[in-house]
């Protein structure tokens, strides 16, 4: 028996898809867009306030479905800056470095939300920081609708 020759067809295909968030994230985002809110979900029995919103308590596992208000301000937690360029997931484009990330709790939130900084300075960055989101002028559903985080006093 012969060997078959295989036939290569080069193709460049342009893929865009949706994808489905989820009713709590739908709503995360929908917040975002339509009354410029960054909404969390509290916990009926430790009143614990996550963000991102999730249907179910991390810590005593009860559903969770009561919506609540979160500050654009928050606390800086943890902190580094990033020295090696990358493409950005959100943008498809090269993101400038340095930059720097944060995990950022939010006033009237339990938990963290890992977001860029706009200081990439390390020497004015700490543990403790008060920052606020700097919204984009023209929203659109995303989480790019917030820019990054500022360092206010």
């Amino acid at each position: 028996m012969a060997e078959e020759e295989l036939i290569r067809v080069p193709i460049t295909m342009k893929l865009t898809y949706n994808y489905a968030a989820g009713h709590y994230f739908s709503k995360f985002l929908t917040s975002l867009k339509e009354e410029r809110k960054i909404m969390g979900v509290k916990c009926p029995k430790c009143e614990r306030v996550y963000l991102p919103p999730r249907p179910v308590c991390g810590n005593c596992f009860e559903k969770m479905d009561e919506w609540v208000e979160i500050s654009d301000k928050g606390t800086v937690r943890a902190y580094t800056v990033v020295f090696q360029p990358f493409i950005d997931g959100r943008t498809g484009k090269p993101r400038p470095a340095p930059y720097g990330m944060a995990l950022i709790q939010l006033d009237g939130a339990d938990t963290t939300l890992n977001y860029y900084l706009e200081e990439s300075d390390l020497k004015k960055l700490s543990i403790g920081t008060r920052v606020q989101a700097v919204w984009r002028e023209e929203l659109q559903g995303n989480m790019s609708d917030i820019l990054y985080f500022r360092i206010i006093k």
